[in-house]
C-alpha cells in the first residue's frame, strides 16, 4: 500500500503518507532493530545525547527511550503530521525526548553537539545524501557512533518478500505490497554500493556498510574519527 506512488520520493510526508506508513509498513521496519542494539547503542556513553534523523512517527525514538532511559534523545523530521505523531507517541518522555521541524542537509545544531547520531530509513527521502551525511557526521562528536539504515535497492526477492509479511495489511495484499516495496521504495532507495561511497570520508573510520541478515535494509555504521 503507497500513496501516489509517492510522487518524489523527496517529497516531505502528508498526512495520509505518515498514516500509511506508520501503521503498515513500520512494523516490518521495526523488525531490524537488532542493528541499532548491535551497531548504536554499545558506543553510547552513560546519559548521552543523540540525534533521530527523520524521526518519521518516532518508533525507533521510543525504542533508544526504553532501551536506555539514561538517554536525551532530539529527533528532527521535515513532516508537521509525522512531529504531530511523535508527540503523541512520545508524550509520557517529556524532559528526556523532543522533536522540532529539521532538515537532514542543513541541521540547526552546533559542530560536535551529539554523542550519537541516528537515521532509520530517512536516506533515501534526503535532496542531498552525501550533503546529509556530512551533517550528521559534524554534528556529531568526535568517536561517537553514527547508524544509518535504508531501504536495500539491491536486495533479494527472499528477504523483500519475508519483510512484506510484518506489514499489517490483509495478506491477499502481500503481491501488491511486495512489487510496489520494490519498485517504489527500495528501487528509489540505496544499495551496498551508494552506501560504500557515502561512507567513503576521511572524518568516519570503522566503517561497516552491509545488509542486515534476513532483511531488504542496508546500514552505513560507523564513528565520527577522533
Amino acid at each position: 500500500m503507497v500513496m501516489a506512488p509517492f510522487d518524489k520520493i523527496t517529497n516531505t510526508y502528508t498526512g495520509a503518507h505518515a498514516w500509511m506508513y506508520e501503521t503498515v509498513v513500520a512494523p516490518a521496519v521495526y523488525e531490524s532493530r537488532h542493528a541499532v542494539d548491535e551497531y548504536f547503542l554499545p558506543d553510547l556513553p552513560q546519559n548521552g545525547y543523540v540525534l533521530d534523523v527523520g524521526c518519521g512517527g518516532g518508533l525507533f525514538t521510543k525504542y533508544l527511550a526504553d532501551k536506555r532511559p539514561d538517554l536525551r534523545i532530539v529527533g528532527i523530521d521535515l513532516s508537521q503530521p509525522q512531529l504531530d505523531r511523535v508527540s503523541k507517541r512520545m508524550a509520557g518522555y517529556s524532559g528526556r525526548v523532543s522533536f522540532q521541524l529539521g532538515d537532514a542537509t542543513n541541521l540547526d545544531f552546533g559542530d560536535e553537539t551529539f554523542d550519537g547520531v541516528l537515521s532509520y530509513g530517512s536516506i533515501k527521502h534526503w535532496t542531498d545524501q552525501a550533503r546529509g551525511m556530512g551533517e550528521c557526521i559534524r554534528v556529531l562528536k568526535r568517536g561517537g557512533p553514527l547508524l544509518v539504515t535504508e531501504a536495500d535497492r539491491s536486495a533479494t526477492f527472499e528477504d523483500a518478500e519475508r519483510f512484506i509479511t510484518f506489514y499489517k495489511a490483509p495478506r491477499f495484499l502481500d503481491r501488491v505490497n511486495l512489487a510496489i516495496f520494490r519498485t517504489w521504495i527500495a528501487g528509489r532507495a540505496i544499495d551496498l554500493d551508494d552506501g560504500r561511497a557515502l561512507a567513503d570520508r576521511p572524518d568516519l573510520v570503522d566503517v561497516t556498510v552491509t545488509r542486515i541478515p534476513g532483511s531488504p535494509i542496508m546500514m552505513i555504521a560507523g564513528r565520527r574519527a577522533p
